[in-house]
């Protein structure tokens, strides 16, 4: 039997390089599972196209215009994540 794909709306899923055609798909497929997504890259524009585009679906979307290869590409994208899709306990 096949199983259904796991659903992710618990989960925050980094996309880098998002602004490429790979990154696009990535990111799009992950929204269809529910996932909020963090598009990461440098291409502006194409960030925020494909922000709006996931968003006006209900897709929780954040952007990091920064290069997550680089150790404050890195720092920048932890401190947005935990901005953006705080812990939620209980």
């Amino acid at each position: 039997m096949v199983q259904p794909p796991p659903r992710l709306e618990t989960r925050v899923v980094v996309v880098p390089d998002a602004d490429s055609d790979r990154g696009r798909f990535v990111a799009r497929a992950l929204a269809t599972l529910d996932a909020a997504v963090v598009l990461a890259g440098s291409d502006t524009q194409a960030l925020a196209g494909l922000a709006a585009e996931l968003g006006s679906v209900g897709t929780r979307v954040g952007v990091l215009v920064d290069d997550v290869a680089t150790e404050a590409g890195r720092a920048a994208l932890v401190e947005m994540v935990n901005e953006l899709f705080p812990l939620r306990n209980g």
